[in-house]
């Protein structure tokens, strides 16, 4: 009975270790499997798909949403969540064209937009600090509330064109590139060089980990997830801010369902939503995977709902892998 015992359980550990394994693999090289397959089949299918002038512009707008999922990432590494993000990148952009058509310099306009995403990440980071309320839950009340906000400034400009110079911001170019996309893989290159290096940003795994631990060996555990907040705002702020200037004019949907997308993103690019894990580099290709994903959807001419359909579904199969993982690890 002993033998049949041991023998069932080598079978059971075996079994354990290949799935560790298999999540693992997915874990680590899951977005690189997803660009490869979403590359040969559209790639395929539509020659164009991979042309200069479609992997350019695809770049080019993932160059202007890549703060918000820098901000995201950061704030999943410590096990925190802000679906306020959207609404803020709505808010501040709309808010800046406003400003910018009063006749108000571009760096107070910049400046405006950037206090905006600050006072929300503020408000967001002082409930869930000091009342200790789930972000997620938290930031559903505020991405509602900034959405109306966001809303109101829409109508406000209703009809209106932002001011040209506010216009030419996002469009500058630099040795034929656009200085966004080179901003974007410089910014990058540095966040990753910091992650791995620096001692002290290297503490927001630690916190996202065991933030009990953490505190108890002196981390300001706290401060860090409310610097973490007010920084998502900000990055969210200066996207808009950018988004808003390409666009033009004030859009009522701008950003909407935004934040599910870059949720989609963070995680298909290897953060968990139990913290202590994410890189800004996977998050960034993934934000570019999705994006290709997309855009070969619509070439197939997939209607706009089902393309949501997808993004959902992605979202769902990459949360059950994580919480797969999160479970095998404890």
């Amino acid at each position: 009975m002993a033998e049949l015992e041991t023998g069932a359980d080598v079978i059971h550990l075996r079994r354990r270790m290949a799935r560790n394994a298999t999540l693992k693999f997915v874990q680590e090289y899951g977005i690189a499997v997803v660009a490869v397959l979403a590359v040969i089949l559209i790639g395929v299918a539509r020659e164009n798909f991979l042309s200069y002038q479609n992997i350019s512009s695809l770049l080019y707008g993932v160059s202007l949403d890549f703060y918000v999922v820098v901000g995201f990432t950061f704030l999943l590494i410590m096990g925190e969540v802000d679906l306020s993000v959207g609404s803020v990148y709505a808010l501040s952009g709309m808010t800046a064209g406003y400003l910018a058509t009063q006749g108000l310099p571009l760096w107070l306009c910049l400046g405006s937009a950037l206090a905006i995403g600050a006072a929300v990440g503020a408000i967001n980071g002082a409930l869930v600090v000091r009342l200790r309320i789930n972000s997620i839950i938290l930031t559903i009340g505020t991405l509602l509330a900034v959405r109306g906000l966001a809303d109101v400034v829409a109508a406000i400009m209703a009809g209106q064109r932002y001011a040209e110079n506010f216009r030419a911001v996002p469009h500058g170019r630099l040795f034929g590139i656009s200085w966004t996309i080179i901003v974007m893989f410089v910014t990058v290159g540095l966040l990753e060089f910091v992650l791995a290096r620096g001692a002290t940003v290297r503490a927001i795994y630690y916190i996202g980990q065991n933030p009990k631990s953490a505190s108890i060996h002196g981390m300001p555990v706290d401060r860090f997830r409310m610097g973490g907040f007010v920084l998502s705002g900000m990055l969210a702020a200066f996207s808009g801010f950018l988004v808003a200037a390409r666009v033009t004019i004030p859009d009522v949907n701008m950003g909407r369902q935004l934040e599910f997308n870059i949720l989609t993103a963070a995680v298909l690019g290897g953060a968990s939503l139990y913290g202590g894990r994410g890189r800004v580099l996977n998050s960034t290709v993934a934000l570019f995977v999705l994006a290709m994903i997309l855009n070969g959807l619509i070439m197939f001419g997939v209607e706009p709902a089902l393309q949501q359909v997808m993004v959902g579904a992605v979202l769902v199969t990459i949360v059950v892998v994580d919480t797969r993982i999160h479970r095998e690890r404890r």
